[in-house]
């Protein structure tokens, strides 16, 4: 039977042997019960909170998800609480946060895909001004940013999160979505992240230059366009 325990240090949750009432079968002793159930999420006497998940995906995928936004918010709490972290933990907590954030990336990413393919009424299911919005963007961002996922450019896990789904064949290999073919411009560019610098982005245009990495996507775009309208490039 698995039981809460408030003096337990290590992880939340173990497993613990409670003796079973003979006839009702149901444990003589109760190690500890919530003060309040709310769907999924539970308060217990010692003032910690619980929030149970429920999800179909298994190992490969939503586990890992939630197995690693456990770890940030143990990483959160030991940051507000003033804690001490070993070594040991802060590495976990470092490479777990890490992980988390790439796969969001690619989640948001796949969400901007989705929700810019052919809904049930034959039209893109939002527009690019509704998308901004809700990401804090400027739509024309947001724009970009879907142009260069269907010209290849798609998040680093997005294989991770499209396995065995029959989305894992689009966007693939430079997009699915067929396009009209326009002439070659000697300087195009466009915003892309940077290999060298995790999570900064940077302008780079078919000739061959490069703007310097940073974090902000209009600034990158906007040099980008300042090297396609100078006639010395």
């Amino acid at each position: 039977m698995t039981t809460y325990s408030p003096n337990y240090t290590g992880t939340q949750w173990k497993i613990a042997q409670v003796e079973l009432d003979p006839e009702t079968r149901t444990p003589a002793a109760t190690v500890m019960e919530p003060n309040e159930l709310a769907g999924p999420t539970a308060f217990w006497p010692d003032g910690t909170t619980s929030y149970v998940l429920h999800f179909k995906g298994g190992h490969a995928t939503s586990w890992t998800v939630a197995d690693e936004a456990d770890t940030a918010v143990r990483a959160l709490e030991a940051l507000r609480g003033g804690e001490e972290i070993t070594p040991d933990a802060l590495r976990a907590y470092l490479r777990d946060v890490r992980r988390l954030e790439t796969r969001m990336t690619a989640l948001k990413e796949e969400l901007l895909l989705f929700a810019r393919e052919s809904g049930p009424n034959g039209r893109a299911r939002l527009p690019f001004r509704e998308i901004g919005d809700e990401l804090r963007q400027h739509h024309s961002t947001v724009a970009e940013r879907h142009q260069r996922i269907l010209d290849g450019d798609t998040a680093q896990w997005r294989g991770w999160l499209t396995q065995h789904t029959e989305r894992a064949a689009l966007y693939s290999n430079g997009g699915e979505l067929p396009r009209t073919p326009q002439p070659q411009r000697e300087h195009e560019t466009g915003v892309y992240d940077s290999q060298e610098e995790l999570g900064k982005v940077l302008a780079r245009c078919r000739c061959g230059w490069s703007g310097p990495a940073g974090t902000n996507t209009v600034t990158a775009s906007r040099q980008g366009k300042a090297h396609e309208d100078d006639p010395n490039a």
